[in-house]
């Protein structure tokens, strides 16, 4: 009884009017001056820090905090419903059969939810498929005590031989104090290679007295939303929502976590009206701005997204987070634009004739715009199908020259297929140039056949939306601004518009892939200002001799890796191997854990001691290779470490550790600077890019994008600058040019595709 008095206490405070003319900071002030037997109260009573806390906030804002009735946080487990007393696992349970080993690390019950988080060690690679086979998929259940089988979750992760799963189920009864973990497979594995039909008991008791959950705050939505009216040009205040263009920006909750606070909001699309059928595709980064318009570090917490989010066609959720506490508040949040995937309709007739034959071919050349967007529509060949389920195909050719239009071709009326299905059409390509759509068919169609053409065209709609949060107040020192980096967005919305010529003294041959797919040519070679291109080959992972004058590819179908001769077009074959990388001096050819000679002898395997390595360069001895390997458990996928190998005596050198999935980096033509993708707080994905010295030193922020991916730094022949590749959604890899020194950038105006090297 006590406990819910005081939980009807802080609500009826959180709900009430405060007056606007009352001021409790100067009678707060003066208790803050006994920090000592002030901070013992507040950690002696924490709600009497929340009360005022919520006091506070809702003084400086004019909205009205709650804390949440019966919400509470877990690091790893989410927002969970504590109207019920809450249940844990009573202690870790391990099972090991024949060296894999599943360990039952965590579980929660609430009143909304039972989620458990699974370790899984021990899978040996050779146990998943070598082929496009996907293998078991090892769905996961939990038998309950009284019968009851909850379903949910999966045991899994493709290639990995240590990973962690969180299964989420319904609620358990709360008589029920014991279940089964049962899953007939570890995922993705081939099915007879590893143990089946695991069972995991499981018992559930009492949280231990120091279990710590965080409340979760409510923000009250006020009745009257923020929507501009037509002519006014007024800024209106800023509140926890706001709506524009039929949707609205709502802050819902936070609640502090142990660096920072999660923020939980959503876009309400319920208002929004489009010129076509459409859904939800992406919106950009939302950005996060003091009261003296710093940008404070904030990113979308991913993991946290997904486990807690619930599918609404109308409602996309999202959780940011902060990596501090203390801020110049009020704190701004603001989302740019919001972009729909529009599927509009073009009615289209085609005459196939009384008796179409396999390989006949219809010329067509007709544009089809759809909602602004224009392909144009080539031909449509009649071929045998290469899937036994039909006996033939209608393919469609068409151009899409803006980039990434595709269209999806159906038979209005389709004829009876062969199995008992109706008609099937498919499509793909690149994002620019000519892709191929199809309608599958169970015999050979005939005579006047009526199509519905559809396409996905994105449709971005304009901001800005801007709410307001008043974190909670704190004595910690506010931290300085870091450094902002050479190519930011704005920099590069200003290169987009230029037209510089190059800095003098800047030229040689690049070497570039485009988005084209085998067996069509995507591997070009080019003056640095994209004049004078060729095409070479159609491969993965070029990469151009130091001299200029040739090519080492991985092949399109396999993982063997040729050389090019780009003069005399001469192919070598290497043999098997990936991502192949030049020495220096031209010599050799770096290939995962092996080099070899350039003309194919001498094949030397490399022992570095750490699984799964990820090749980054060579030194200019030679003899010296620089590559990314994982720090612990295969698992914990983002950490890594540079290390040095040399080729005569086998040493290991570690450099610096960086957080990435998949280490990628330059090495400085002298040696002295090494160029790489790493994660930063706040940065989009992998997309900052830094140059260090080889011992870490004198790290520098070279790019960081908000909306788009900035990878692969490519280096210059004289090591004064730097290709930077950026990547926009819908359109072809654009370069840059920055100098990391001076900050410089220039963009390559005429190069549409990934620089993958430069030479002299």
């Amino acid at each position: 009884m006590k406990n819910n008095r005081m939980k009807d206490a802080l609500e009826n405070i959180a709900r009430g009017g405060v007056p606007k003319n009352i001021n409790l900071w100067p009678r707060i002030e003066s208790r803050l001056d006994q920090r000592s037997s002030f901070m013992q109260t507040l950690r002696a009573r924490p709600a009497l820090a929340l009360i005022i806390i919520l006091l506070a906030l809702s003084l400086l804002t004019g909205v009205v905090y709650a804390i949440g009735k019966s919400l509470g946080y877990i690091p790893g487990v989410g927002i969970i419903d504590q109207s019920a007393p809450l249940r844990v696992l009573a202690e870790p349970v391990t099972v090991t059969r024949e060296g894999v080993t599943i360990t039952v690390t965590e579980v929660v019950l609430s009143a909304d939810k039972t989620v458990i988080l699974v370790k899984v060690e021990g899978v040996p690679r050779e146990a998943y498929p070598t082929d496009e086979s996907i293998g078991c998929m090892g769905f996961a259940n939990l038998n309950l005590a009284d019968g009851t089988l909850l379903e949910g979750g999966y045991i899994g992760a493709g290639g990995w031989t240590h990973f962690e799963n969180r299964l989420e189920y319904e609620p358990i009864p709360a008589k029920v104090n014991e279940a089964v973990l049962t899953f007939d497979c570890i995922g993705f594995t081939r099915p007879g290679t590893l143990p089946e039909n695991w069972e995991v008991p499981l018992r559930f008791v009492p949280p231990p007295p120091d279990m710590t959950v965080a409340p979760v705050i409510e923000l009250s939505t006020p009745a009257v939303t923020n929507i501009p009216s037509v002519g006014v040009t007024s800024t209106p205040v800023l509140s926890n929502t706001m709506t524009l263009n039929g949707i609205t920006l709502t802050l819902e909750k936070f609640v502090e976590v142990e660096d920072g606070y999660q923020l939980y909001g959503s876009l309400d699309l319920s208002g929004l009206s489009l010129p076509a059928q459409g859904y939800f595709n992406t919106m950009a980064v939302i950005k996060m701005t003091d009261a003296n318009g710093n940008r404070i570090p904030f990113e979308e917490a991913h993991s946290e997204l997904q486990e807690n989010t619930v599918y609404d066609p109308n409602k996309v959720s999202w959780i940011y987070r902060t990596n501090q506490k203390a801020f110049a508040a009020p704190l701004t949040l603001t989302l740019s634009w919001v972009e729909m995937q529009l599927a509009p309709q073009i009615p289209f007739e085609l005459d196939l004739g009384p008796n179409p034959q396999i390989g006949q071919t219809w010329e067509i050349n007709r544009d089809l715009t759809f909602e602004g967007h224009t392909v144009r529509l080539l031909s449509a060949q009649l071929v045998e199908s290469t899937n036994p389920q039909w006996a033939s195909a209608l393919v469609f050719t068409y151009e899409d020259n803006e980039g990434g239009i595709f269209i999806n071709v159906m038979d209005d009326v389709p004829q009876t297929p062969l199995i008992e299905v109706l008609g099937g059409g498919g499509g793909g390509g690149p994002l620019t140039g000519t892709k191929l759509a199809w309608m599958n068919y169970g015999e050979i169609p005939n005579g006047l056949r009526r199509f519905t053409i559809s396409a996905n065209v994105p449709y971005r709609i304009s901001g800005p939306w801007q709410v307001v949060w008043n974190p909670p107040s704190t004595s910690d020192p506010i931290p300085t601004s870091a450094p902002e980096a050479c190519l930011t967005s704005e920099k590069w919305e200003q290169a987009k518009g230029q037209h510089e010529a190059l800095p003098v003294g800047l030229g040689g041959k690049i070497l570039f892939t485009t988005d084209a797919m085998s067996p069509d040519i995507n591997v070009f070679i080019a003056n640095l200002d994209g004049s004078d291109p060729r095409g070479l080959v159609s491969g993965y992972y070029p990469a151009l001799s130091p001299d200029g004058m040739h090519v080492a590819y991985m092949l399109a179908t396999d993982v063997f890796v040729n050389i090019l001769d780009i003069n005399s077009g001469q192919i070598t074959s290497l043999g098997t191997g990936t991502k192949p990388l030049w020495s220096p001096d031209g010599t050799r050819i770096l290939l995962d854990n092996s080099v070899v000679n350039a003309d194919g002898t001498g094949l030397q395997k490399i022992e570095t001691g750490s699984a799964r390595v990820q090749p980054v360069g060579w030194l200019p001895d030679n003899q010296t290779i620089i590559f990314g390997a994982q720090v612990g458990d295969i698992y914990n996928l983002y950490e890594h470490v540079f290390k040095t190998y040399n080729l005569q005596t086998g040493e290991t050198k570690s450099l610096f550790p960086i957080t990435i999935k998949t280490p990628r980096g330059a090495i400085s033509p002298d040696g002295q600077w090494l160029a790489f993708n790493a994660r930063l707080f706040g940065a989009n994905l992998d997309g900052a890019v830094f140059i260090s010295r080889l011992d870490g030193s004198q790290r520098k922020l070279v790019a960081m994008l908000d909306d788009m991916l900035a990878f692969h730094p490519v280096w210059s022949p004289d090591g004064q600058w730097l290709i930077v590749n950026v990547s926009e959604s819908y359109k072809p890899v654009s370069p840059v040019l920055v100098n990391p020194f001076t900050c410089q950038v220039v963009r390559l105006n005429n190069v549409n595709g990934s620089i993958e090297g430069w030479s002299p």
